[in-house]
């Protein structure tokens, strides 16, 4: 059998592995919204503020949607997704702050971060650049 020197470093290994693992997994699920807790900062722009779940399906969806199209509007609107269900006081209060109770919701603000226009739900492509478009030249 194996000495009790390799039974201790087996163990201490499987208690580590117990430990660190979660944790990684957490920090990987979670990477996006801490990244996009704060609010663009920048006024001179318009804002599509997005509220999004990493369970919701719509929210993925979307998700991938503004991916593709975000390169092409970096310089006329900020871009910020939030993880409505994050167990954050900071989340908690933008989600109540701005009504949302449905998932994924985007809202289009001015310059002045003046809502313009909610959406929720999932849209096509198609109907997210128009909608882009609008706030664009407002």
């Amino acid at each position: 059998m194996y000495s009790e020197k390799e039974n201790t470093m087996k163990n201490i290994i499987t208690i580590i592995s117990i430990l660190i693992i979660p944790v990684l997994l957490y920090t990987i699920i979670n990477k996006d919204s801490k990244e996009n807790t704060a609010i663009a900062s920048n006024n001179d722009m318009p804002t599509l503020m997005t509220f999004t779940s990493t369970m919701c399906l719509d929210c993925q969806k979307m998700k991938g949607i503004i991916s593709e199209i975000k390169d092409d509007y970096n310089d006329r609107i900020n871009f910020v997704s939030i993880n409505a269900t994050e167990k954050n006081k900071k989340i908690k209060e933008l989600v109540s702050k701005n009504n949302v109770t449905l998932v994924p919701t985007m809202i289009l603000m001015d310059k002045h971060n003046t809502e313009i226009k909610r959406i929720e739900g999932a849209i096509s492509k198609e109907e997210l650049i128009a909608e882009l478009n609008g706030l664009c030249n407002e």
